[in-house]
């Protein structure tokens, strides 16, 4: 069977390439610890495991890979390539199920470091406000910046803000991000797993797995699941955005103003052609 080039957003490639492979995990996520500046670790083992169904938002929580070391840190990693409204709340959420695991007759200073990292196919936070691709949330005192603990770390890496760079001029969440970035080319992934041992021993598992039939199968479900996503969360936005432009085409109807003016101010508002908004307000006027 040919090899394919592959979406290493694919679930079924991410978890194929580290929920496996813990050694190509705990370099991943060291990349994130040596970013920030938090302490590495050397071991993990991965917890195969479900949450419990639970009502939030109507739908069971699922994490994607949850690997904990031999002193207790936890690390959740998710990768999540279409654009979610409340990703923050969603990683918090997910980030307390982990956290919150004493046992009866444990004291709350045996709780232990728990980590989220988020890789995500779209922009959270507006690319003008935060144009850094790697951000890091803990919990912090408004006036002083004081931390209150060091147990809670919320990491996001959001790929649409890499910029391409030199090989030499990466650190290893550059490395990182570029591996997982559907615009870097095949020469430049060859080029950086020549300098990241970890992102070379990704690849040749990658190589395996597309000559696999059963996994190719599994790629092409996990795609088509994703495109299905999309494409409802598109048409939620779309209808949404419909049902806002018709309410204020009713709210300029009972002003009694013109329809050219009522035209005018639906383009202004959002966005749209002459003809488009035309259209709208012709249909309802």
């Amino acid at each position: 069977m040919a090899a394919f080039r592959i979406n290493r957003t694919n679930d079924a490639v991410f978890k194929a390439v580290f929920a496996r492979h813990p050694e190509i995990t705990l370099a991943l996520i060291n990349a994130f610890f040596e970013f920030q500046g938090t302490e590495l670790l050397t071991d993990i083992e991965f917890i195969d495991r479900e949450l419990d169904a639970d009502e939030y938002e109507g739908k069971e929580s699922r994490l994607d890979l949850l690997g904990r070391t031999a002193s207790g840190v936890k690390v959740n990693i998710e990768m999540q390539v279409n654009s979610l409204a409340a990703m923050g709340e969603r990683s918090l959420y997910y980030w307390a199920k982990n956290y919150a695991d004493l046992k009866r007759g444990e004291e709350y200073d045996q709780l232990k470091r728990t980590v989220a990292i988020n890789i995500l196919g779209f922009n959270l936070f507006d690319v003008k406000d935060y144009p850094n691709m790697h951000s890091c949330f803990g919990v912090y005192d408004i006036k002083t910046q004081c931390q209150l603990t060091y147990k809670l770390e919320i990491h996001f890496l959001e790929l649409l803000k890499f910029k391409g760079k030199s090989v030499k001029d990466m650190n290893r969440i550059e490395k990182w991000a570029a591996y997982f970035s559907p615009s870097t080319t095949d020469e430049e992934l060859k080029e950086i797993a020549k300098s990241e041992a970890a992102i070379r021993d990704a690849m040749e598992v990658e190589n395996m797995f597309t000559k696999d039939e059963v996994a190719k199968r599994a790629y092409d479900k996990a795609e088509k699941f994703r495109r299905d996503q999309a494409a409802q969360l598109e048409y939620a936005r779309q209808d949404e955005r419909l049902k806002e432009r018709l309410k204020a085409v009713a709210m300029l109807k009972k002003l009694k103003i013109s329809k050219d003016l009522a035209i005018a101010q639906i383009i202004e508002s959002y966005a749209l052609s002459n003809e488009e908004a035309a259209s709208l307000v012709n249909s309802c006027w």
